[in-house]
């Protein structure tokens, strides 16, 4: 495939630079790590984008297509990025569900040291600490907090893990939180360091919209043989109008937040992802002195992951 040739210079404050050609390789893995890091909970679809070079691109092919701004460059490298991020989600979605279920306390901790290795990489965006970003982060960390003290337990636990267990998902529709979690998990998919997938986790829809994913990809492999679509297009279709919805309004008002209020932003940005982890303890009761062990063990390994990850890009 040919490249595709750098689009002409914008006038003022819209100016970006001769980019040269449109890197299709690497926007094509670029777009396969979205995908994958909007499934595990902990690492940021930003974060990947950012790592591979291409944040400033996205960020601005995003705000730029929200607005009908439509160029040829811009129109090809968010079709590439979007169809590869689609494949690793729609291949996946299913296993991570299945695992996230029956093996609940070992994920937890693992998506809690993903988590929390973001966070180095937005200290280093704040650069120098001021109040605005220490009120940012305080606004973070207590919309995590409040968002944790309503998430919602499914009442029988155990009947879920046997149901997954035997190869099935009990999906259950929850038209406002699906749509919360659209909203949420579009608008943390473009900002580094901020797990869209952990939004959903937060708002107890994770499970569910990755059930009802896989359910989709399982309708269509049969050719409408197997599953009901009523089922998982409860599901889907709030949590896609919550996306459109944040896609077009929020990441433009976020892009506008970091060009002009930079400090409070990314203090906020911190606050979300470090108070984002009280709302998933991966232990209960009868947890015994193994479970912490491992839990400690996968904590440490995804922190030392996420970190040396974002460094990439420093």
């Amino acid at each position: 495939m040919e490249p595709v040739e750098a689009d002409k210079p914008c006038p003022r404050k819209c100016t970006q630079p001769d980019r040269g050609p449109l890197p299709i390789v690497r926007s094509a893995v670029g777009g396969i790590l979205m995908g994958l890091a909007n499934l595990v909970p902990g690492v940021s679809g930003g974060t990947m984008i950012l790592v591979v070079g291409l944040y400033d691109e996205f960020i601005s092919s995003v705000a730029d297509v929200t607005r009908l701004r439509f160029t040829r460059r811009n129109v090809m490298f968010l079709a590439i990025v979007g169809f590869a991020a689609a494949i690793a989600v729609i291949a996946l979605a299913g296993t991570l569900g299945r695992t996230v279920i029956l093996h609940r306390s070992a994920m937890y901790s693992l998506f809690i040291g993903l988590t929390l290795g973001g966070a180095p990489l937005l200290i280093r965006m704040i650069k120098r600490i001021t109040v605005s970003s220490v009120v940012g982060v305080a606004i973070g960390f207590g919309i995590m907090v409040a968002v944790a003290a309503t998430k919602e337990e499914p009442p029988d636990e155990q009947a879920v893990k046997a149901a997954v267990a035997a190869g099935e998902f009990v999906i259950e529709a929850d038209y406002q939180r699906d749509a919360a979690a659209g909203v949420l998990g579009m608008s943390a998919m473009v900002l580094p360091g901020i797990s869209g997938a952990y939004m959903l986790l937060i708002l107890g829809r994770y499970e569910a919209i990755l059930a009802s994913i896989d359910a989709a990809k399982s309708y269509a492999m049969s050719l409408g043989r197997s599953g009901d679509p009523l089922i998982f297009l409860r599901v889907i279709i709030p949590t896609a109008i919550g996306a459109v919805v944040s896609l077009v309004f929020l990441t433009n008002l976020l892009k506008w937040m970091l060009h002009h209020r930079e400090k409070v932003t990314l203090g906020w940005l911190l606050g979300i992802l470090v108070g984002s982890v009280v709302g998933i303890w991966p232990f209960d009761a009868a947890s015994h002195t193994g479970d912490y062990a491992l839990g400690a063990v996968l904590a440490l390994a995804g922190f030392i992951f996420t970190a040396l990850l974002s460094r990439l890009s420093a």
